[in-house]
């Protein structure tokens, strides 16, 4: 079985030796490294393609987007130049765990229903202004080698671990891509529907080091009114076309009732915010609070639509 990794890279000169060196070093080999650099400003380009002549590494192949993609696209389009039968997500500044590959293979190879595998990661603050990994989320690590198949809820539809953690089985991948949208992010992409298909799953395993600072994209919080409406916007798209997917692929009726009720939430939280139809609070809060992935959202949003 072939073993694929796909890294993409903005302006990542400083650190990008230390997770190229994680990924050459481990204790079973991968097959390709896909480098997919996004219009970077520094010298990220010359530094990787120095790294790859000098380790005589000729599998390992750079590319360089015509324009800047964003980190969504960048990931989507770069999975799609995979030719492994497993493929691993890649930041461009975290440390990989030695056994990472092969642990997580291990897993992939002997139980076939898995088609996205998640992971732990140990986080490490490398600038005084870094942001913080959520406390929800280091609270449900354990380390202990486990493996937990992940059910479709209103808990589950929302992404529950970080993308530089994830293997998926390349086979379920290209079933999937038509689903895909522009800038729908590529691990929440994955997860939804690998969730619809059953076949989500988390191991309790710590595969690599995380670098934390400030701009660690998926750790931002969204103060910004338009920002979160544009969020909320795209996390509406995405419920929409994990429904379809659902349906296409004739899955339980209850992924549809319970994703109908996500997409309503959804819409009345748009237009709480962005018409400022303050009312839609009522219905939010008596009907629809479980499709809430934090319920302190609530006051929150509505006092953003109140102050603008």
């Amino acid at each position: 079985m072939k073993t694929s990794v796909v890294v993409c890279t903005y302006n990542g000169a400083e650190t990008i030796i230390e997770q190229l060196d994680s990924i050459k070093n481990q204790t079973r080999s991968v097959d390709e490294v896909i480098i997919c650099d996004d219009r970077s400003q520094d010298n990220t380009v010359s530094v990787v393609s120095d790294y790859i002549d000098r380790e005589k590494l000729s599998q390992w192949k750079v590319y360089v987007n015509e324009h800047n993609l964003g980190y969504a696209s960048n990931f989507f389009y770069g999975a799609c130049k995979a030719s492994g039968d497993y493929i691993f997500f890649c930041d461009q500044d975290d440390i990989w765990v030695s056994d990472r590959v092969e642990k997580m293979l291990f897993q992939m190879e002997n139980n076939p229903s898995i088609l996205l595998l998640g992971s732990e990661f140990e986080p490490f603050t490398v600038s005084e202004n870094a942001l913080s990994v959520p406390s929800w989320e280091l609270a449900t690590f354990k380390n202990d080698e486990s493996l937990e198949h992940l059910e479709f809820n209103n808990k589950n539809i929302f992404i529950g671990c970080q993308g530089c953690t994830m293997c998926v089985r390349r086979a379920f991948w290209d079933i999937i891509k038509p689903y895909w949208f522009k800038d729908w992010a590529h691990d929440e992409f994955v997860w939804k529907l690998a969730l619809v298909n059953d076949g989500l799953y988390f191991y309790h395993y710590t595969s690599l080091k995380r670098r934390v600072h400030e701009g660690n994209v998926s750790l931002g919080k969204m103060r910004d009114l338009q920002k979160r409406i544009l969020f909320f916007k795209k996390l509406l798209a995405s419920h929409e076309s994990t429904l379809k997917f659902s349906e296409d692929n004739n899955r339980p009726i209850i992924q549809k009732k319970i994703l109908d009720k996500n997409i309503r939430a959804t819409k009345l939280r748009i237009d709480l915010m962005e018409k400022r139809k303050l009312f839609n609070v009522f219905p939010l809060i008596i009907k629809y609070s479980d499709c809430y992935h934090k319920k302190r959202a609530i006051p929150v949003e509505l006092y953003m639509a109140i102050r603008q």
